[in-house]
C-alpha cells in the first residue's frame, strides 16, 4: 500500500509541476506575442553595441520610433525584456514632426550591466488606448553588439551616435541595408554656405567597426545591416556643415535627408 501511495504522490507532483510549467509558458507566450501590431506605432530603426573600455562598462541600445500623432497628451516607450524574466519600460521622448500627422519618438539607454535581454517591442499609449508594435507577433530581437536593424521601408540612416565633430573633421557614419549582389555606394552630400554650393564625398564600406575597447561589429550583422562612414575636413573659418546621405544601389537612389529637414554638424569649440 505505501508504494501505491509513493507512486501516486511522484506522478501527482510530476502533473503539479507540467502545470505550473503550462502556466508560465502560457503567460510568457502572452507577453511576447499576444498583442496585435497598430499602424500607429512603428519600429523606424535599432541599435545595440558594446561600448565598454578599460575603465568603463557601457552597452548601449537606442531606438527611433514613429507614431501617428492622435493626441498631445502621449506616451512612447520601449517594452524590453530583461535577464531575470521581468519586462521593463524604456521611456522614449519627442524628437520632431515629420508631417502627415506622424511624429518620430526616440530613446537610449547606456547601462553599466548587461540588464537586458534580446526581446523588445514597441509600446504607444495615447488617449486611454495602448498600441503595440510586436513584430506581426514575433516581437523585435537584437544581441548586445549587434549594431543596427533597419526596418523594412528604411534602407539608409544616419547613426548619430558616431556622427560628430572629430577633432579636426566631420565624421559621418550611417547604416544601410545589404543588398546581395548590387553594386551599392554611400555619399554624403553636404554645404558649408546654405547651399550656395554643392560638396559630395563617397562613403566608406567597414568591414569591421570599432564601438569600444577591444569591441567591433560586423557589417553585414544579423539584420543585413552594413556599415559606412567618413571624415570631411573643412577650412578652419566654417564652423558648421549641413548633410544629406544617399544610398545608391544600381539605378536607385535612397535619402536620409532628416525627414526634409536635413542634418547640421557644429564644430566643438573649448
Amino acid at each position: 500500500m505505501r508504494k501505491i501511495y509513493l507512486v501516486l504522490s511522484v506522478i501527482f507532483g510530476l502533473y503539479s509541476c507540467a502545470s505550473d510549467v503550462e502556466t508560465l509558458d502560457s503567460e510568457m507566450t502572452i507577453e511576447l506575442s499576444s498583442k496585435n501590431s497598430s499602424e500607429n506605432v512603428k519600429l523606424i530603426s535599432a541599435w545595440t553595441a558594446n561600448r565598454s573600455s578599460p575603465v568603463q562598462i557601457n552597452y548601449q541600445r537606442k531606438f527611433k520610433v514613429k507614431v501617428k500623432n492622435l493626441a498631445y497628451q502621449k506616451e512612447v516607450a520601449i517594452h524590453h525584456a530583461t535577464n531575470n524574466g521581468s519586462w521593463v519600460d524604456i521611456p522614449l521622448t519627442y524628437d520632431q514632426s515629420i508631417g502627415n500627422n506622424e511624429e518620430i519618438w526616440v530613446g537610449e539607454v547606456t547601462p553599466d550591466n548587461e540588464i537586458y535581454s534580446t526581446d523588445f517591442v514597441v509600446k504607444y499609449t495615447v488617449d486611454g488606448e495602448t498600441y503595440w508594435d510586436n513584430n506581426s507577433g514575433k516581437n523585435y530581437s537584437m544581441l548586445v553588439n549587434v549594431g543596427g536593424f533597419l526596418s523594412p521601408n528604411v534602407d539608409v540612416e544616419v547613426n548619430d551616435s558616431f556622427t560628430r565633430w572629430a577633432g579636426t573633421s566631420f565624421a559621418i557614419n550611417v547604416n544601410a541595408r545589404r543588398n546581395y549582389g548590387a553594386n551599392a555606394t554611400v555619399e554624403v552630400v553636404y554645404t558649408t554656405d546654405d547651399w550656395a554650393t554643392k560638396n559630395t564625398v563617397q562613403m566608406s564600406y567597414q568591414r569591421y567597426f570599432r564601438v569600444g575597447y577591444a569591441h567591433y561589429i560586423m557589417s553585414p550583422n544579423q539584420h543585413d545591416v552594413d556599415i559606412y562612414d567618413t571624415l570631411i575636413r573643412v577650412p578652419d573659418e566654417v564652423d558648421s556643415i549641413e548633410f544629406a546621405v544617399v544610398y545608391k544601389v544600381n539605378d536607385e537612389e535612397y535619402w536620409d535627408n532628416n525627414y526634409g529637414n536635413n542634418y547640421t554638424l557644429s564644430k566643438i569649440t573649448y
